[in-house]
């Protein structure tokens, strides 16, 4: 039967490691020597025929000749220019072409008026549209508005107010009652007395 094998290091194992007498100093060591860099050109590196000198050659001993490369020239305008606007001082330039900025003036404000919301039921709401639709249909205005018409309405209450008695109205009560239901007609009612006295003078 072949043996287990046990976990960690085996009982035969030994390091045996001489003692280290000198380390020495980092600053004993030599430093490294640089690197020379290699210079363009040198060796055995292809001239550049865009970096070589355009000056004539002289050879000894021969006559001078002067090398003289043929360019077609090309009367250019555009490139005249753009040459002579590059060779201007910065100052010309941004004076020539100044730079604006618009500056958009900030929204106003709406000014919204007061509004107030009325709440009908369906039956007081097709009332309000048949009366409106009337004026609109028999006047000249056919737009006239809502609003114009809640205002008529306002200022004939108003002008009769000092005829109006509201403390002959009923209390409303619980809603849903039948008191309930009926004050609006408690107020149409009391509306039409003061408009009774003040236009034809019923006491």
């Amino acid at each position: 039967m072949a043996n287990k094998l046990r976990p960690g290091i085996p009982d035969n194992f030994k390091l045996n490691v001489a003692p280290v007498t000198d380390l020495g100093d980092y600053l004993d060591e030599p430093a490294p020597s640089p690197v020379a860099a290699k210079r363009v050109g040198e060796g055995n590196a292809t001239p550049n025929p865009s970096t070589t000198s355009t000056r004539p050659r002289t050879v000894v001993g021969e006559p001078q000749v002067t090398l003289v490369h043929s360019v077609p020239v090309v009367a250019n305008t555009d490139a005249t220019k753009t040459h002579e606007a590059l060779n201007e001082p910065k100052g010309s330039v941004l004076q020539s072409s100044p730079i604006t900025e618009s500056v958009e003036a900030p929204p106003r404000r709406r000014r919204t008026r007061p509004s107030r919301e009325i709440s009908m039921s369906c039956e007081v709401l097709r009332t309000f549209d048949e009366l409106l639709e009337l004026i609109r249909s028999g006047s000249g205005q056919r737009d006239t508005r809502a609003n114009e018409f809640i205002h008529a309405l306002l200022l004939l209450v108003h002008e009769v107010k000092d005829e109006l008695n509201p403390h002959t109205l009923p209390k409303r009560g619980r809603w849903g009652t039948p008191t309930a239901r009926a004050y609006p007609l408690e107020i149409k009612n009391a509306i039409l007395q003061a408009l009774r006295r003040k236009h034809l003078d019923v006491k």
